[in-house]
């Protein structure tokens, strides 16, 4: 994972200064909508996870080019819509499969010699029960989804929210000529334990205190609206009843 992360901040040394902080900044604002907002707002949450994703592959991918980068970015939105929980848990088995990958596959694999060779290690070189391992790591994300969505949705929202916060990090200190990665890889266990808090706050969160703040609201509302209604029942009976006009009082 290190060296994706390293690719993609080569990639951001070409950018503008004042567009990596803007950039930032939105990132940053992202990532506290994405970390709190999992269970609500739905199609802007949604939409921003995509288009965050979509900007994230391109730049890794080509670079700073913004023509493929609007492309896949709108591509990555109008999955995220269509898909919504779904396709966190298919970014989730996406990343799982090339963590997965490169525990459990790349060790064993070295792409050197004829293609039957490479084959021969693919079937013999890397131990059988590591490939079920694998798939179980891949279908685990769309497996927790179904079963759990609630509780999947919030730590999957909390994770993107975390990715975004590293993201921010790594655009601010490119900014500064610092290199992200490096601090990252020389404190690894560290980050991951920062990363792995930031995730079970903001599930705690979307869980167990953003409900609570939502149903008072509405109470609140449903109350406000309550009274409303009285006050205007209340004002009409103390109006006087009008008279009738009949031809005796006419």
């Amino acid at each position: 994972m290190i060296n994706f992360l390293t690719k993609f901040e080569h990639r951001l040394t070409g950018l503008d200064s004042h567009l990596l902080l803007a950039m930032a900044i939105v990132t940053i604002a992202a990532g506290l909508f994405a970390l709190l907002g999992g269970l609500g707002f739905k199609k802007i949450l949604f939409g921003a996870i995509g288009a965050y994703f979509g900007v994230a592959f391109s730049i890794f991918v080509s670079g700073p080019n913004l023509m493929l980068t609007l492309a896949i970015a709108g591509t990555s939105i109008l999955i995220a819509l269509k898909l919504q929980n779904g396709f966190l848990a298919l970014i989730t088995a996406i990343f799982a499969a090339i963590y997965g990958v490169s525990v459990l596959i790349s060790p064993y694999i070295f792409m050197r010699g004829e293609l039957f060779d490479i084959v021969r290690q693919f079937l013999i070189g890397v131990p059988f029960y590591h490939w079920p391992i694998l798939l179980a790591v891949i279908a685990l994300p769309f497996a927790a989804s179904a079963s759990y969505w609630k509780a999947t949705s919030a730590i999957l929202c909390s994770a993107s929210g975390a990715s975004m916060f590293i993201i921010a990090a790594m655009l601010l200190m490119t900014r500064s000529s610092l290199s992200a990665v490096s601090h990252i890889s020389a404190k690894r266990e560290l980050c991951l334990e920062i990363f792995a808090a930031v995730i079970a706050v903001g599930t705690l969160i979307q869980l167990l205190v953003l409900p609570r703040i939502s149903s008072r609201l509405a109470i609140a509302k449903e109350t406000a609206k309550i009274r409303a209604k009285r006050a205007k029942n209340s004002k009409t009976e103390d109006m006087p009843a009008p008279k009738s006009t009949t031809w005796r009082t006419a």
